[in-house]
């Protein structure tokens, strides 16, 4: 047996749902850490955020806890990135949630054809990269938030979860293009090109650490996890056909091509205007006024990041 876990005491994250892949992923990581002689404590998060939060500060301060390896999806990391503000910790992450959209933009597409093995060593002595992370009025989120029509989809899916995610989001989705009324929207903060877009009707915006959400769609290209700024993503309204060809194009990225889309980075942002609905990484939220804002280099995670920046572009 090697014997090189003597420094090190890590903390599971675990989704507990149900998933046989997933209950494979643990059972292998934990066979793992027992053969390397690396104390582990387990956990596994709760629906609400809250009680996740305090189960894990419970194990903090019971136990030396050097390292975090989350397992799930972009739910999990959500919980685990507030759960673990302000503890600098090296986080590694397998994932395997349904969308599992942070680990497409941070490892690139390729991510699926990694071995089990592969992600349970990196996980455990990956090396660590310093990430950012956003904030939305209290709530950290590590890959995107958004108001307006992305918002309303986290809402109608709350507490939802079912065997087909890319289709019900879809399907929500286009639900939704129908019902929801554009209306303005007041923005104030430090990008002069996003607060000439404030008072327009507006269909969504986005505040993007990472690039994709929804289960693959590519809603800020120009969005990378180590820049110290947040992108967005302005939506003008437009009409339901413009919004459909949108809507297909984005899974490729190439909505931003079209002349309601505007697209820029920002580091602070107030939205004002009252009763939007607000998501954070596909978490419904609440509603506006909301102050949004980048925090550099707050998350500690382990594995390689996917190194697109000269993909970069912007209208």
């Amino acid at each position: 047996m090697t014997q090189i876990g003597e420094n090190k005491r890590i903390l599971l994250l675990i989704n507990p749902a149900s998933s046989s892949y997933r209950r494979q992923v643990v059972d292998a990581l934990m066979a793992e850490l027992e053969q390397r002689a690396i104390p582990f404590v387990r956990l596994e998060t709760h629906e609400l955020l809250q009680k996740t939060v305090v189960a894990v500060e419970d194990q903090l301060r019971a136990h030396t806890i050097t390292d975090v390896i989350v397992v799930g999806g972009d739910g999990t990391l959500h919980q685990a990135v507030n759960a673990l503000a302000g503890y600098r910790l090296p986080m590694g992450y397998i994932p395997c949630g349904t969308g599992n959209d942070f680990a497409r933009g941070y490892f690139g597409k390729t991510y699926k054809q990694q071995s089990l093995s592969e992600w349970i060593q990196q996980a455990i002595h990956g090396d660590v990269h310093a990430i950012d992370l956003g904030q939305v009025n209290q709530r950290y989120f590590i890959n995107v938030a958004g108001v307006g029509f992305d918002a309303h989809v986290a809402k109608r899916l709350q507490g939802r979860k079912g065997r087909f995610p890319s289709l019900s989001y879809l399907f929500t989705a286009l639900r939704i293009l129908f019902t929801v009324n554009a209306q303005p929207i007041e923005l104030s903060g430090s990008s002069q090109k996003l607060l000439a877009l404030s008072s327009r009707p507006f269909f969504m915006l986005n505040f993007a650490n990472g690039p994709y959400f929804g289960n693959g769609m590519k809603i800020a290209p120009h969005a990378h996890v180590d820049d110290g700024v947040l992108a967005y993503c302005f939506v003008e309204t437009a009409g339901i056909l413009r919004k459909l060809r949108a809507l297909r194009r984005i899974y490729r990225g190439t909505h931003i091509q079209f002349k309601e889309v505007h697209c820029g980075q920002f580091h602070a942002l107030q939205v004002q205007t009252v009763g939007l609905p607000i998501e954070v990484d596909g978490e419904y939220l609440g509603e506006t006024p909301a102050f949004i804002r980048t925090i550099p280099a707050a998350c500690l995670l382990r594995g390689r990041p996917l190194d697109n920046h000269a993909d970069a572009f912007y209208s």
